[in-house]
């Protein structure tokens, strides 16, 4: 396979290292089309994301009513739907396309992405290239904290439902191609070994441990201090079955850099079977929908304080 052009996916939630994995692809030679996102204070070293893919995705999801990080499990019939309608894949196809024959080996980077994989593995396949998945993953506590941190406007339970949705998802999603699993902490901490390992693994001769110009470039490249949010369950107040469930699902998600295999995958299939059941029920709590009638201004501070990332969202957002 070595002849062949690649187009890599770097796919798992937002905040959970996914710029910062596509930046070190990035020098190795991998291509991230222009123009790019703009960096700002949530990402101060770039995104690496082309904001073609980033406008596209946004634009579908707004059509199947559907957010980033969305908590519905019918979430994903919508946004197919959507795709059909809006001819996603003719579209998808084409931009690839384009830029495969223009730059050959590419990275492509975008948290909206999962919801759109598999017209992405098609249009790989239709520019003759080897298309390949990297997912990163990080503890959800911290996913959460860190998108607490930086965006506005959702509820704890909410985020945590999210990235169960979606990482369940992209898991699925995924068993369809090659693919390969970086946790956050071992890419900030100790990058060599993951990344050579996951290139090895997909076949990805231009990611060489043996390129000490593109080693140093990454070295420099990532910054340790960047894992600025370390926050555990007291922090995120979740209901305890939603706890669980997402605690099960980290542990799943944390075996598969090692154990990508069918007792993993059986695993990752009784808790996509049962993610419905504990969000119908989350959802549904009558806590949360008489918390949802209240306008939170009326809410003694002291209770808000306390009850927020389970009722109304983080302290510092409650809406």
């Amino acid at each position: 396979m070595s002849g062949l052009t690649r187009v890599v996916y770097v796919t798992g939630s937002g905040r959970s290292g996914t710029s910062t994995l596509a930046g070190v692809l990035r020098e190795f030679g991998l291509h991230v089309p222009g123009p790019e996102v703009a960096p700002d204070a949530s990402n101060p070293r770039g995104f690496s994301e082309p904001q073609w893919v980033v406008d596209f995705h946004n634009g579908m999801l707004r059509s199947a009513d559907v957010q980033t990080s969305d908590p519905r499990p019918i979430a994903w019939h919508l946004v197919d739907r959507a795709s059909v309608e809006g001819d996603a894949r003719s579209q998808i196809r084409g931009w690839l396309g384009a830029q495969v024959k223009e730059h050959g080996d590419l990275v492509i980077k975008d948290p909206r992405l999962l919801w759109f994989l598999e017209a992405w593995l098609e249009a790989a396949a239709s520019a003759g290239a080897a298309a390949s998945c990297i997912t990163m993953l990080r503890q959800p506590t911290e996913v959460v904290g860190s998108k607490a941190a930086y965006y506005k406007g959702r509820g704890l339970v909410d985020r945590v439902s999210g990235w169960i949705n979606l990482m369940l998802g992209t898991e699925l999603a995924t068993r369809a191609t090659p693919r390969a699993f970086v946790r956050y902490r071992d890419l900030i901490h100790d990058w060599d070994e993951p990344v050579f390992g996951a290139a090895a693994a997909l076949d990805l001769p231009m990611v060489d441990p043996d390129d000490t110009a593109a080693v140093e470039q990454v070295d420099a490249f990532i910054d340790p201090t960047l894992h600025r949010v370390d926050v555990t369950w007291q922090d995120v107040p979740v209901p305890a079955p939603l706890r669980a469930l997402a605690d099960d699902t980290w542990a799943a998600l944390d075996a598969l850099p090692e154990h990508d295999d069918a007792g993993t995958r059986a695993e990752f299939d009784r808790l996509r079977a049962l993610y419905p059941y504990v969000h119908r029920k989350i959802a549904a709590s009558p806590a949360r929908r008489i918390a949802r009638m209240v306008p939170t201004e009326v809410v003694p501070h002291g209770v808000r304080q306390s009850v927020a990332g389970m009722l109304w969202g983080s302290p510092d957002t409650a809406s």
